[in-house]
């Protein structure tokens, strides 16, 4: 086997100049839907639909935890949440977690973090080399950690009420014209990515780089920029199933702790939530636009490979939730797009089953590198469906994602394969939906005769390597550690 160094260490071919750049475009709670180039009768986004015009869009992308901070550090990590100890908004990957930004950097490149990665704790570069601009959180600092908080305590009895998505369906409006402060702290992030893109483009620095762009947009609140409340209101499509009617138990857990299951809410209400979230997607393609034609502008475009894509999606009110943390398509289903000019399909589409832990060995692959063989990944490269290695609809690809969060006392899971998604829910009833024929999950086939041999299968695969009693007891652990040794943001205190 390989020492460890030579596994770093990259093949005389690549250093011939010819290696891309990479630009990551990573937005926040953007459900897959709601993009002009996905198909949204509403929804104007006129950027990303010049991005996957020129690129290829992945219409069945998924993140692999439907919350901010396990999502983006399974990406980070290329490794599943139960794998890296990633269970809510309050852990921290452990400080020697590697991730590509320490392969990249290895192999070359100058990693760059501008913005949010929901980071904790206190590392705060996890092999990035530069961090030009901070995390911005509501009381417009430039720099915070979640590690004073608790997360959802699993001893307590559930649901406990937290009541944000019944508050978010009664404030939905729009903004001040000076924005939300993490609103305004998106503007900086796109002004931080656009120097550092004039500044590569100005020379003195040979190396590629690898970017990734961090936004809060469109997560809630529910507040657009007036002009685009304007641009929208009227405009809301109402929401399947809205009262919640036929879910299981954990979904039904779900809306009693975002305050939802009274149904103190009317359609209306639901509208207008999708009417500012429209505003917000919008918002947000501004921002990509500003980015996309300075990478241009600068002459930088041909040789970058620039990928589109959300740690999660958003509910809007489908199935009477709002926000995430749900199994369902519309919370854990992500858009994602991915432009090479010239290398990757233009306007190409790509069915195939993937996740954000496919991104870590997919830029191993782009640089030219591998980790050491003592340094598994969970994902797989999508490098062979972008450039027709691999049939579009893929070949034995699956995608798994998991929840050990709120709302819900036990650990879940969902397996994609083919067409089906089974979902797994310790102690609780399973589900199985045919999402090709029912992607808004109305139907659950568990337990119906014709499907118990696709059931049987599904759950074996699911069990043979998530254990969810373990899981659980870890969990409970790591809950009990964060309630008696809270992380105190010394990165603030130290003035960094």
């Amino acid at each position: 086997m390989p020492g460890i160094q030579d596994a770093l260490t990259l093949p005389a071919e690549v250093h011939d100049g010819s290696r891309p750049n990479i630009l990551m475009l990573f937005s926040d709670e953007h459900h897959w839907q709601y993009s002009g180039y996905a198909g949204h009768p509403v929804v104007k986004t006129p950027n990303l639909d010049r991005l996957a015009a020129g690129g290829t869009n992945f219409t069945n992308a998924y993140c692999n935890s439907p919350l901010c901070s396990p999502s983006r550090q399974s990406f980070m990590a290329g490794l599943h949440a139960h794998r890296a100890g990633l269970w809510n908004n309050c852990c921290a990957m452990p400080e020697n977690t590697v991730t590509w930004a320490h392969a990249l950097s290895h192999a070359g490149y100058e990693t760059l973090l501008l913005g949010k990665m929901h980071f904790n704790g206190y590392q705060r570069m996890y092999g990035f080399d530069r961090r030009p601009v901070l995390e911005g959180n509501d009381y417009d600092q430039q720099f915070y950690s979640w590690g004073m908080r608790t997360s959802h305590d699993w001893t307590w009895d559930y649901p406990v009420e937290r009541s944000g998505g019944i508050r978010n369906l009664q404030t939905a409006g729009p903004d001040s014209e000076e924005r939300q402060p993490i609103f305004r702290h998106d503007y900086r992030v796109t002004e931080g990515a656009l120097e550092v893109l004039r500044e590569k483009a100005a020379g003195g620095d040979d190396r590629p780089w690898a970017m990734c762009v961090g936004h809060v947009l469109p997560h809630p609140p529910f507040k657009p920029r007036p002009d685009l409340w304007e641009l929208y209101r009227g405009t809301g499509l109402d929401a399947a199933n809205p009262w919640g009617e036929g879910l299981g138990e954990c979904d039904r857990s779900l809306r009693a702790y975002l305050g939802l299951a009274g149904n103190d809410y009317d359609q209306e209400q639901i509208r207008r939530v999708r009417e500012a979230y429209y505003g917000l997607v919008t918002e947000y393609d501004e921002q990509v636009g500003r980015i996309l034609d300075c990478l241009e502008e600068t002459g930088q475009a041909e040789n970058t490979v620039v990928l589109y894509f959300s740690d999660h999606g958003e509910m809007c009110g489908e199935h009477g939730i709002v926000g995430k943390v749900s199994l369902r398509e519309s919370s854990v289903r992500v858009p994602l797009v991915a432009s090479w000019p010239g290398r990757f399909p233009a306007g190409g589409s790509v069915s195939a089953p993937v996740s954000l832990v496919d991104l870590f060995p997919t830029f191993l692959e782009l640089a030219g590198t591998r980790l050491p063989e003592v340094l598994p990944l969970d994902g797989r490269s999508i490098l062979p469906l972008l450039e027709g290695r691999e049939p579009a609809e893929g070949s034995g690809r699956s995608v798994f994602g998991e929840f050990e969060g709120e709302g819900w006392n036990h650990p879940r899971c969902f397996l994609r394969d083919g067409k089906y998604k089974y979902v797994h829910n310790h102690t609780s009833e399973p589900e199985l939906y045919d999402v090709e024929a029912d992607y808004l999950e109305l139907h659950n086939l568990a337990g119906r005769p014709e499907h118990r041999e696709t059931e049987e299968r599904m759950r074996g695969r699911v069990l043979s390597s998530w254990n969810p009693e373990e899981i659980e007891l870890e969990v409970l652990r790591t809950q009990a550690r964060q309630k008696l040794a809270r992380c105190r943001n010394i990165s603030q205190d130290l003035g960094w």
